[in-house]
């Protein structure tokens, strides 16, 4: 019966040394994931602040007042609802408590009468309002980390449905990078104005202190004149479009940092919780190993 015991012992303590194994690399790559999200988001919010100089710059040196533009289709209460969520999962109640915001979302636009059309990125978002909603569009299967011809081609159909005036709002559901993990918040993208900008740029990575100098760093300058072709009103309205798509993507962009980080806190915590089970079932099979080795010398001393 010990023997069998010990089996037992020593294929579960195989089974949490290969969970610990597969959790730590989920761990690391989810770093690295994290990591190459961020140097995208970073080089986005240059070209941000840069388009932003040059708009100012324009506005200042043609004396127009930038508080009047405003990106916005006509009011027809329908609007889009962006949700994102992940692939694979394994990053704990990430994908749970944005669902449930979702919903919560959801009932409040149904409530002031709007029309919602809802489109998810993740595997997990298409999965769960599948079975609730009819989804207008989803993007799933990158590997969590959207890549550029994936979000093109989502911020082109974004652009086609506020061009043709399908849709008047966009709501963005998704997860915001913390110093201890994420919260999920809910954000009114479109339409957009300087003070709904102003509070958007502020959602992306606040508290980090390199970006408290890029703004500066990306600024635009000129010491020389000349005529501006199409009308500036034209040009400032041309670089809110694209200052509006670059963000977009730079907010898929964190919410999907968030999600690597949390899975590399959640994997990292399961691989030291399979350690910690290894060290018991070791030290259980080393106690039955030794009463084992016991019995059998005293069986000797008996004969």
């Amino acid at each position: 019966m010990k023997s069998k015991s010990l089996n037992r012992i020593k294929a579960r303590i195989k089974l949490f040394k290969n969970f610990q194994k597969v959790s730590s690399s989920i761990s690391l790559i989810s770093s690295i994931k994290f990591n190459r999200a961020y140097r995208k988001i970073k080089n986005i919010m240059k070209n941000v602040f840069y388009f932003l100089s040059l708009m100012r710059q324009i506005a200042q040196r043609e004396k127009i007042d930038l508080s009047k533009f405003l990106l916005k289709t006509d009011s027809n209460n329908r609007c889009l609802l962006l949700v994102i969520a992940s692939d694979k999962g394994l990053a704990g109640a990430f994908d749970q408590v944005i669902f449930k915001r979702t919903e919560i979302l959801i009932k409040r636009l149904n409530d002031e009468k709007k029309k919602v059309y809802l489109g998810t990125i993740g595997k997990k978002a298409e999965k769960y309002f599948a079975k609730k909603f009819n989804l207008y569009f989803n993007f799933a299967k990158f590997e969590n980390i959207l890549p550029e011809n994936f979000a093109r081609e989502l911020v082109i159909f974004i652009d086609s449905l506020l061009e043709e005036e399908m849709i008047s709002e966009i709501y963005l559901v998704r997860s915001n990078l913390t110093n201890t993990g994420f919260w999920v918040e809910e954000l009114k993208i479109f339409p957009l104005n300087l003070e709904s900008l102003n509070n958007i740029l502020d959602k992306i990575l606040p508290k980090m202190k390199e970006w408290q100098s890029l703004e500066i760093s990306s600024s635009f300058k000129w010491n020389f004149n000349y005529i501006l072709e199409p009308t500036p009103e034209k040009l400032i309205r041309t670089i809110l479009e694209n200052v509006f798509l670059l963000i977009l993507y730079a907010l898929i962009l964190e919410s999907q940092a968030s999600l690597e980080l949390s899975r590399t806190i959640t994997m990292k915590k399961a691989s030291e919780t399979a350690q910690e089970l290894v060290g018991q079932e070791v030290l259980t099979y080393n106690k039955l190993r030794q009463q084992k080795i016991t019995e059998e010398l005293l069986d000797i001393t008996r004969k």
